[in-house]
């Protein structure tokens, strides 16, 4: 006899921990910076009635209830991407003038006679540098000779930015590889000739992608092609005006932007100023509290929807001004932490004085999760006693540190006109007792903006 077997179905229903209004909220406002955090409030003072400038009055809140919990014991209430879809846009520093920038160097170079045309090939310039306008129609709208408008394009082509004036994208290239062609000792003098030899004789099988043709054609290895993709990613802009906004060093970039917060030097030590928004700036609308008052006390008398809309934008109220106050907090802990970590470099801007540093040992020095940790120091600017600016995350990328005693070399070196070369950088950091090859010294000024020899001597030439 066949034994029977009974099955039995369970149906468990188990709900994952959601993350509150509150710490959705907090979430937002740690990755803002003081600029975008001025917006969102602007906003809320907008969209939310119950919520207003308080003036010179301090916050009220009936039953407050406690600060948001950030400690590190408490559960992770949702994933990093629920958090992470928030205000991604930054300052813009304002873009040098291309035509202006242009014209006045093509002024210096072009004969007086010529002047005319160099003024109507500066006004054909697209946004990007492009001459959009082919030589015999200019010459023909100018009468003028067809040779003498090639001859004043030429010397277009010539200025600062590289590439300016070029009718293709190949050309564009090609004259930038003529301007880096000037400094080579600053690249691998195989790699030029290899990427010169690419965008002129291999230019149809290098956009299209046919890779195993371009090699057989010019006899390059897999690794040289690599190399010779890597250069023009990393060296090669296909519009040139776009390096007129991002010319400058960094620190002269960081100037434009606005601290999110500020150390000073103070009698008792350091005194650390988180900017935005204080908390005693807004407060909930005494109009909208007693209105909530009297419906607790039964004493106003008002339809569902009234009632759930005196709740609600008190509610929502109640959550920001919370949260708002809990940013100012956690940046504060935060940066007292880093502060008795980094006092050698607080005091003097030296990147010589920075310290090994990671976010989980801040996250541990302050009881904060880390990812708190990282919502808060991301996208955020810092402004040293001495008045230089730097980003947060100075403190836990090496390459922050790298890049920022790069610019103190050049600073202390190139002052006499003489411009160091990415080994003689290297040099100079191993002297410093950090050993960086001449590879790595390029991959840092990229990373952070600093230009080659050949673009600081050009940008000192141009002003």
């Amino acid at each position: 006899m066949m034994n029977r077997v009974q099955t039995q179905t369970r149906v468990e229903v188990r709900t994952a921990p959601q993350a509150s209004l509150g710490l959705k909220m907090l979430a937002r406002m740690l990755t803002l910076n003081s600029e975008e955090l001025q917006k969102l409030i602007e906003q809320e003072l907008e969209e939310n009635p119950a919520l207003e400038s308080a003036d010179e009055e301090r916050i009220r809140v009936v039953a407050p209830a406690p600060l948001l919990s950030l400690d590190a014991d408490s559960p992770n209430p949702t994933d990093e991407s629920d958090f992470d879809d928030w205000f991604d846009a930054r300052l813009a520093i304002p873009p040098m003038d291309l035509k202006d920038h242009v014209r006045g160097q093509l002024r210096l170079m072009t004969p007086p006679e010529l002047w005319s045309i160099a003024e109507h090939l500066v006004e054909s310039l697209d946004e990007n540098g492009y001459l959009r306008a082919e030589v015999e129609e200019i010459a023909l709208y100018l009468n003028a000779e067809p040779e003498a408008v090639e001859q004043v394009v030429a010397l277009l082509q010539q200025c600062d930015p590289p590439g300016v004036g070029a009718r293709t994208l190949q050309e564009c290239l090609l004259l930038q590889m003529d301007a880096l062609q000037q400094a080579p000792d600053d690249y691998d003098p195989e790699v030029l000739e290899w990427t010169r030899a690419v965008l002129r004789s291999g230019w149809e099988e290098f956009v299209s992608g046919r890779w195993e043709k371009l090699q057989r054609r010019l006899r390059l290895s897999v690794e040289d092609l690599a190399q010779v993709r890597s250069f023009i990613r990393s060296e090669l802009r296909p519009y040139p005006a776009s390096d007129l906004g991002s010319k400058e060093l960094s620190s002269e970039q960081n100037m434009a932007q606005e601290p999110d917060i500020i150390v000073r030097v103070s009698q008792s030590g350091l005194h650390i100023e988180i900017r935005g928004a204080p908390g005693d700036s807004l407060r909930l609308s005494p109009a909208y509290l007693e209105q909530a008052m009297r419906l607790n006390q039964g004493s106003l008398r008002c339809s569902a929807d009234e009632r759930e809309h005196i709740q609600h934008y008190l509610g929502r109220a109640r959550i920001f001004l919370q949260a708002l106050q809990q940013r100012y907090q956690t940046l504060k802990r935060i940066m007292e932490a880093i502060a008795q970590r980094q006092y050698g470099f607080l005091m003097t801007s030296d990147a010589r004085f920075l310290q090994p540093m990671t976010r989980v040992e801040v996250a541990q020095a302050t009881g904060l999760h880390r990812s708190t940790v990282g919502r808060a120091v991301r996208n955020k600017w810092l402004q040293l006693p001495s008045g230089k600016m730097v980003q947060l995350d100075v403190f836990f990328d090496a390459s922050y540190r790298t890049a920022m005693l790069i610019e103190q070399i050049l600073e202390q070196h190139e002052r006499a006109g003489n411009r160091l070369t990415d080994a003689e950088i290297a040099e100079k950091l191993a002297e410093m007792g950090i050993e960086v090859a001449r590879r790595t010294v390029t991959k840092y000024r990229h990373r952070h903006n600093i230009l080659s020899s050949h673009w600081r001597e050009r940008q000192r030439l141009v002003g």
